[in-house]
């Protein structure tokens, strides 16, 4: 029987252990059936304060647990942007489902995910959101990774909207799917929600006043407003393709 393959990118953090990552996780096994699958999990550390080493060894014994599961893990915070890229990167499929870590997934999810893999080869938003999307490989080294400059969280989404629309000539797509629910959560300490804001600002402020420019003859994709890009992309990850057209080689 003929199975889609896709693979799973879920980023998450030490605060969320047992009350997202364990129950998403635990979702991803019980319905992930339709699809040839496997999971990475991208890890990201503390906002200056040491990495729990009972996390450590929690989230690695419980992901020993599961066949096809991969960690991926940093000892300190790491921008959003380069926890997607990594998971991408490390992914062997084509298709790549991401995933916030405050999510639930029903029954039907991947059942309804199968369909519309197998009808479209490109990256899509699920019910419009960054949360869940699919990324197509192929695109993002032909439209450039998520800007890894981008160091905390924020605008890398609107930025790789903007780089895509400009390439492709229009705007990535956005699929419905139920069975997916946004889990609301405040679990945080007061030095990483301190280093999420200082970081947000970070972002915005590099978006806003760095890479791009009001322009009335810009584009506008997921921007407040139309804009035209002053600082280049810089090339990441540039041996992706040699490696993807020579692996077979070996």
């Amino acid at each position: 029987m003929h199975r889609t393959k896709c693979s799973i990118v879920i980023t998450t953090f030490d605060r969320r252990f047992e009350s997202h990552f364990v129950p998403l996780l635990n979702d991803i096994v019980q319905h992930a059936g339709p699809l040839d699958y496997e999971v990475i999990v991208t890890i990201n550390g503390p906002h200056r304060s040491p990495f729990d080493q009972h996390y450590r060894k929690q989230i690695l014994s419980f992901i020993a647990g599961h066949d096809h599961v991969y960690p991926t893990m940093f000892p300190n915070f790491q921008a959003l942007a380069k926890m997607w890229n990594r998971g991408i990167v490390t992914a062997q499929h084509d298709s790549v489902l991401v995933l916030n870590d405050d999510l639930r997934l029903g029954p039907r999810f991947f059942e309804l995910l199968d369909k519309e893999l197998n009808s479209r080869s490109r990256t899509f938003k699920i019910n419009g959101s960054f949360s869940h999307f699919v990324a197509y490989k192929p695109e993002l080294i032909e439209v450039g990774f998520f800007d890894e400059r981008l160091l905390g969280i924020g605008e890398e989404d609107g930025d790789f909207a903007w780089r895509y629309s400009k390439k492709y000539r229009k705007e990535i797509e956005s699929v419905d799917l139920p069975e997916v629910e946004n889990i609301q959560s405040d679990i945080a300490d007061p030095g990483f929600t301190k280093g999420i804001g200082n970081y947000s600002r970070f972002n915005r402020d590099f978006i806003q006043n760095k890479k791009y420019k009001k322009s009335l003859l810009g584009h506008k994709s997921m921007f407040d407003h139309r804009v035209s890009q002053q600082l280049e992309d810089q090339v990441q990850y540039p041996y992706e393709t040699f490696y993807r057209e020579n692996i077979k080689d070996l």
